[in-house]
């Protein structure tokens, strides 16, 4: 601890012996151990302390974080992270043209209304909705007699 060689230990024992003397030397010496203990006692209290101050820190700072997730808007973060520049969002909010609705059989395709939260959307009829009869003259039916 104090890195002492053999020697000096002895030197500050002799010094020890000739100024405290023979009688006096049990005494000091564990009068010496209890400073010591004592002292060692008062490091790990000082040290218990430190590491304590150093828990709470970080305590304090995932409480921070766990404050800060918990007030954040969930919906926007998740927004922001798979459309970050709103293209999405306004392509899929934006109304259909009619050359783009086209489904490409040659019909148009049925436009599905919005679904509210109490109402079911809009389904497309399921028989093909023919087109209205011109007022141009169709060719009749071909007659089979021979003239």
């Amino acid at each position: 601890m104090f890195d002492l060689a053999w020697s000096e230990l002895a030197v500050v024992g002799l010094v020890a012996v000739l100024v405290l003397g023979p009688k006096e030397l049990p005494q000091a010496m564990r009068t010496m151990a209890k400073v010591m203990r004592k002292m060692r006692g008062l490091t790990a209290e000082l040290q218990g302390h430190m590491n304590e101050i150093v828990r709470q820190a970080d305590l304090d700072e995932v409480r921070q974080s766990i404050q800060k997730f918990s007030t954040t808007n969930l919906s926007s973060e998740v927004a922001k992270a798979v459309d970050p520049t709103g293209e999405l969002t306004a392509q899929l909010n934006a109304p259909m043209a009619p050359e783009a609705a086209s489904d490409g059989t040659g019909g148009e395709a049925v436009a599905i209304a919005e679904a509210t939260p109490d109402q079911p959307p809009a389904l497309p009829p399921t028989e093909p909705q023919h087109p209205a009869p011109s007022s141009e003259a169709a060719p009749g039916p071909v007659s089979a007699t021979a003239t």
